[in-house]
């Protein structure tokens, strides 16, 4: 039985072509061309490729490509090959909610709260306190003094306005009006909570009469 290699071939010989030539024109690799012309399909790639090279090579020698794939399907008898089975890939086991896994979930999720808690307690206590100041806006220009002053600070710190303490209600805010000179007055707004931690906001306001 004459098979698709030795008419591909045959036909590339009548045109006079090298396997150059072809690999040239169809961007097939000279190597497979051999193969396929030898009948040495283990050589080459999965059947999808094989197919497509043998319409491409027949396309370009001017060969019927349907004629030659039927040929090729007689000769390797490919649709009569047994298809191997399908590995079954095992489903990892099905999580089931029992109470017990229920309980144990609740009770993580309330230690992870508890200990969010205590370090968001920690660190409030131990870094510097909270510290806004509304008014006045920094490198303000007004024309009259005093100026006031206000804001809001954590209410267990100590407030200082240029070194002189400032009162705070029961949620830290504050609220005082400063005396300030013609130009440039800087207000150093310091709170400090009882671990000695600081915030500090200056502000600049400059007073033209």
């Amino acid at each position: 039985m004459t098979t698709v290699g030795e008419m591909l071939k045959r036909r590339r010989t009548e045109r006079k072509l090298s396997l150059a030539d072809v690999e040239k024109s169809t961007k097939i690799r000279k190597k497979f061309l051999e193969a396929l012309e030898e009948g040495q399909y283990n050589l080459l790639p999965p059947q999808t490729f094989i197919r497509g090279f043998i319409k491409n090579y027949a396309v370009f020698l001017g060969l019927p490509p349907e004629e030659m794939l039927a040929f090729y399907r007689r000769e390797v008898n490919v649709e009569k090959q047994p298809v191997l089975p399908t590995a079954t890939v095992p489903l990892p086991p099905k999580l089931t909610f029992t109470p017990r896994l229920l309980m144990v979930i609740g009770v993580g999720a309330l230690l992870i709260l508890f200990f969010a808690y205590l370090l968001g307690q920690y660190l409030m206590f131990t870094g510097a306190p909270y510290l806004t100041v509304d008014q006045p806006k920094d490198y303000s220009v007004v024309t009259e003094s005093p100026v006031e002053v206000s804001g809001k600070t954590d209410p267990s710190s100590t407030l200082n306005i240029n070194d002189q303490q400032v009162s705070l209600d029961e949620s830290g805010n504050f609220q005082v009006k400063i005396p300030v000179n013609a130009g440039l007055n800087v207000f150093t707004i310091v709170s400090e909570n009882k671990f000695k931690k600081e915030a500090k906001v200056i502000r600049h306001v400059r007073l033209e009469q």
